[in-house]
């Protein structure tokens, strides 16, 4: 499985950092974790067969997670035609809000709904298998207090496994206590809701071969990490906007 960050900065892009964006790639498929980042811009620059998409996962209805999705799917409803893929939202509102948002936009009923790319509801548990990958959405307490839904993702294929953690609750760090148990390829984690000793603190019994922080702010907290990784089970790396990682 290839790794490339869109975008890793927090709530809001910085001169040299897009907000929260992933593209997870196996041999023949292409699956995008949230839309923060131009995300149809970045596929085109680094010449990814768009056509190898297969599905879009957001972890939560934050801008900064949701904001280039209707680009996306836009420019896949009238122009690239023969992309088909589908997109898991957390909350049904979000659905109905951006298909009225296309129908708006795109100016044609007969462009939006279709039967290439689907908008879909999602819950805990198993959401998408096609074979090639396995995606399991894990609940996080990000919006619990708004009694709203958010999540990670387990992403499994050939025998590899990642978990993006989404945000997570500033308090408790919640990512799923399986990550203390079983051993994964790479875990990339938030690190702007919660002080970075907190993070370390939470992480010294993490299982994960490699941990990857993003999502962090204020970006002094890099170095807080990086002070501090010699004293976890695992090396660290600190992805930027464009790098590729392969697990």
């Amino acid at each position: 499985m290839r790794l490339t960050f869109f975008g890793t900065s927090h709530g809001v892009p910085a001169p040299d950092r897009y907000c929260q964006s992933i593209l997870a790639e196996t041999k023949s498929g292409g699956y995008i974790i949230d839309a923060g980042a131009p995300v149809f811009d970045c596929l085109i620059r680094r010449k990814v067969d768009i056509n190898k998409i297969r599905a879009v996962f957001i972890t939560h209805m934050h801008n900064d997670h949701v904001d280039y999705l209707s680009g996306l799917v836009s420019i896949a409803c009238w122009y690239y035609t023969d992309m088909r893929f589908d997109v898991f939202l957390p909350e049904r509102e979000g659905i109905d809000i951006m298909t009225a948002y296309l129908k708006m936009t795109l100016g044609d009923p007969s462009l939006f709904p279709n039967d290439r790319i689907r908008l879909r509801p999602m819950a805990e548990g198993q959401v998408y298998e096609d074979g090639e990958m396995k995606v399991t959405a894990f609940p996080t307490g990000h919006l619990r207090a708004k009694n709203r839904p958010a999540y990670g993702y387990l992403l499994e294929t050939g025998g590899k496994k990642v978990y993006i953690s989404g945000d997570l609750d500033g308090e408790k760090i919640d990512y799923p206590t399986f990550l203390d148990e079983e051993p994964v390829n790479a875990f990339i984690v938030e690190c702007a809701h919660f002080p970075a000793e907190g993070l370390v603190n939470r992480l010294r019994h993490c299982k994960a071969e490699r941990v990857m922080p993003v999502h962090v702010w204020p970006v002094e907290k890099y170095e807080v990490l990086k002070k501090a990784e010699a004293g976890l089970p695992f090396p660290m790396a600190y992805p930027a906007d464009g790098d590729s990682f392969v697990v």
